[in-house]
């Protein structure tokens, strides 16, 4: 087989007053993320990031706008033997009731320069800052490397 790429799906919910993200303590590392990961074979983009919210926070959510897509190797996360895309929604809740997935240690919300340790396997601070920044901007045009 011919070698591809692999999608990781993550999305960014902002707190009402645009000041806090919502992030879930990953198990595998004990570090912070947004709530994401591979995207499955046989769901869209929309329904992995959908299922993967429920999965991780409990929430309901809808998924507005697909915000960014980064290339895992233009960005300052550690090496994988993959190579990455990740793509990012900008999502809205539903529902308003937490509750971490079974693979999940936790799940809150933190003020965007403010952040705990992140999984930087995941997802990095500079890209949250940023994804915070055209939320609040309203900028929705998608970014790509």
């Amino acid at each position: 087989d011919y070698p591809t790429v692999k999608v990781d799906i993550r999305g960014i919910v902002l707190s009402d007053d645009q000041t806090k993200v919502l992030l879930a303590k990953e198990s595998l590392d004990g570090k912070w993320s947004l709530p994401g990961g591979w995207a499955d074979i046989g769901c869209s983009p929309k329904e992995n990031i959908i299922k993967e919210f429920k999965e991780e926070t409990g929430l309901d959510i809808i998924p507005g706008k697909l915000i960014a897509v980064f290339d895992k190797r233009m960005h300052d996360h550690p090496p994988e033997p993959f190579y990455v895309y990740k793509m990012i929604f900008y999502c809205k809740t539903i529902s308003p009731q937490i509750c971490k997935g079974f693979d999940i240690i936790d799940v809150q919300y933190f003020d965007i320069h403010n952040l705990p340790e992140l999984s930087q396997n995941r997802i990095l601070k500079s890209q949250i800052e940023m994804l915070a920044r055209k939320i609040i901007l309203s900028d929705y045009e998608t970014y790509f490397d």
